[in-house]
């Protein structure tokens, strides 16, 4: 199958007609992608490749916002399920041996010397809320510290620490408790661009926080932290970070979370990002491609941790549904069986390289950066001032109508950001790399 192939131009007449109904029946806010030019309505995917009504087909390089590691309808998470929707579909407060196997399999994965539990939900923001949750109740405390630019998901208990303005704008007073300080972007660090300096400078800030009367000093109970900002355009804390994050933590008697929702399950050469570092968080948030695209998610935390709260207190309908938890495991069985950890390592390399080469010919390209298959490019107008170019939607858009899907983000909506299925290959690769130069070059007339 040729990836891409644009049978007719998009959007095509039965993708307008579909558009013409969602128009009529959702609001643009309950779509990811509004119903703008790029909207494709999808009739089929698979691996990396995207089939929409009118017979286009895309390379996917969003893989559901990093929901799809194994791909689209990978065989093996497709026999699982259909296995499974045999047996049993919900359980709710019965016990069942696919959650069991899972919980062992994701506590094996995580690793280390802390004794862990798990409470399941369905989305990162649900895992989310209930880290801080467990957090508050663990320590007797009711302050935490996130990072500007994070994104911890859209529900009223996560939204205090979106990075994102327009996810919070007309919603009033948020959860109270709720704090921020710089997260260690090098490319825009106030504290300047080396590993280094960077970590020193916000580490130090941190630790004012934390010790100040006014601020932080023995309030705080935990800080929440991406390993790589996803939502804020791809953005790897500096190796080293971690590391002394923890060492902080360990001083204040402050819990660190780590929200592994989009980072995790091989996406960055590691199963979680983490790992890069021999750190061991207190709790770990995990969702998206912890079950190949189903509806899951999980809060992992210390025993003395998790059992702080009540029982039942951290539970739902849907929390551990059978059937995401067999696509959790054959979709493990997929990263692990394929090396898809080692490939996405590797293949990140190669990415960077060739996204690299865009810098030399555009010089509206600032940046290009990335851990394993979490990788973007920054725009800017300037090199030298850094001023952002916030044309990151436009070039999606042309990217669509070539047959790509990318990812527009970023603080300032000038980062262009990819999170394609762990399967591609370079030949891939190379054909984004070459539909974002054609784009760039458009822009840029």
């Amino acid at each position: 199958m040729k990836v891409p192939d644009m049978k007719v131009p998009h959007p095509g007449p039965k993708t307008r007609a579909q558009l013409e109904r969602l128009g009529r029946f959702e609001g643009k806010a309950g779509l990811s992608r509004g119903m703008s030019p790029d909207t494709v309505m999808v009739e089929r995917a698979l691996g990396a490749s995207v089939e929409d009504v009118d017979g286009n087909i895309f390379l996917d390089f969003v893989a559901g916002f990093g929901s799809l590691n194994a791909g689209h309808c990978h065989p093996a998470v497709v026999e699982a399920l259909q296995a499974q929707a045999g047996k049993l579909h919900q359980a709710m407060s019965l016990g069942s041996s696919v959650r069991l196997d899972l919980e062992e399999k994701i506590l094996s994965l995580v690793g280390g010397q802390t004794p862990r539990k798990i409470l399941f939900g369905t989305s990162g923001s649900e895992a989310v809320e209930t880290a801080l949750k467990l957090a508050r109740r663990a320590t007797g405390r009711h302050e935490v510290v996130g990072f500007t630019g994070g994104f911890h998901g859209r529900s009223m208990g996560a939204l205090p620490f979106m990075g994102r303005k327009t996810q919070r704008e007309g919603l009033g007073a948020l959860v109270p408790g709720a704090h921020h300080v710089p997260y260690p972007y090098l490319y825009r660090s106030p504290f300047g661009c080396d590993p280094e300096g960077c970590i020193a400078g916000t580490t130090a800030y941190i630790e004012e926080f934390l010790r100040n009367p006014v601020s932080g000093w023995g309030e705080v109970a935990a800080i929440m932290i991406e390993p790589v900002q996803g939502n804020g355009g791809m953005i790897p804390a500096p190796l080293g970070f971690l590391k002394a994050l923890r060492e902080i933590c360990n001083r204040y008697g402050v819990l660190l979370i780590v929200d592994e929702v989009m980072s995790g399950f091989s996406r960055t050469g590691k199963m979680f990002a983490y790992q890069h570092e021999e750190v061991e968080p207190d709790i770990i948030v995990m969702g998206k491609s912890l079950s190949g695209g189903l509806p899951l998610s999980a809060c992992v935390a210390s025993a003395k941790i998790a059992d702080a709260s009540a029982p039942g207190s951290e539970t739902g309908t849907y929390a551990g549904n059978v059937m995401a938890c067999a696509a959790g495991l054959a979709s493990i069985a997929v990263y692990e069986d394929e090396n898809l950890t080692e490939r996405a390592g590797k293949l990140g390399g190669y990415f960077l390289e060739r996204l690299g080469e865009l810098a030399e010919r555009h010089p509206i390209v600032g940046e290009v950066r990335g851990r394993g298959l979490m990788v973007a490019v920054e725009l800017v107008s300037d090199r030298p001032s850094l001023e952002p170019l916030s044309i990151a939607k436009k070039v999606s858009e042309l990217a669509v109508k070539k047959g790509l899907f990318l990812y527009p983000g970023g603080h300032y909506g000038n980062v262009l950001a990819f999170l394609p299925p762990l399967v591609i290959d370079e030949a891939q690769i190379d054909t984004a790399v070459e539909i974002v130069d054609e784009a760039l070059l458009e822009v840029s007339k």
